[in-house]
């Protein structure tokens, strides 16, 4: 892999680490503390995370997972494999969620899906059996999401303080 092929990987990496941990963030708190004016935000950059994981997948099929010059070992690259996978049904799910629950999907503004209301302004799911299974199903590939990522960050420290190799200061662009 070029040196282009390298910054363009992680630039997309720490991006949507960012995007993606914000927004899990953002999730619990969200429904912890029913803020649900936060909705819309949450909403927007999750609709800007899909053509990031677009072209994450498209790279990483082109450029599979490598150390060095060797591939990595089967396992690991399915772990990568995993997290984004785990990261797919999060959109999805919550689309569906959102989408069928009839709350409409936007993107800073602009409307994506639209909402459906009654006359008194009150949302009416096009599927409530749809929009509860996306519920469901967010809910629970966001827990799983959240610990497949805090295994990615022990792996990494991992990699850095016990096995002493590059792998972190590769991934922070540092040389070594």
């Amino acid at each position: 892999m070029d040196r282009h092929s390298q910054t363009t990987h992680r630039l997309l990496h720490w991006v949507m680490a960012a995007l993606v941990i914000f927004l899990i963030s953002l999730g619990y708190y969200m429904t912890t503390y029913q803020q649900f004016s936060l909705y819309h935000l949450h909403k927007s950059l999750a609709v800007l995370v899909i053509p990031l994981l677009m072209i994450r997948v498209f790279l990483r099929i082109r450029d599979p997972w490598r150390s060095g010059a060797a591939a990595l070992p089967r396992w690991v690259s399915a772990y990568h494999w995993l997290l984004l996978v785990g990261l797919l049904l999060m959109l999805v799910s919550g689309a569906a969620y959102s989408g069928f629950g009839g709350y409409g999907i936007g993107f800073f503004g602009i409307e994506l899906v639209s909402a459906s209301k009654d006359a008194l302004q009150q949302y009416t799911a096009y599927s409530a059996t749809l929009s509860t299974f996306g519920q469901q199903v967010h809910v629970a590939a966001g827990y799983a999401l959240s610990a497949l990522l805090g295994l990615h960050v022990v792996a990494a420290l991992k990699h850095h303080f016990v096995d002493r190799d590059n792998t972190l200061r590769h991934m922070l662009w540092a040389r070594g």
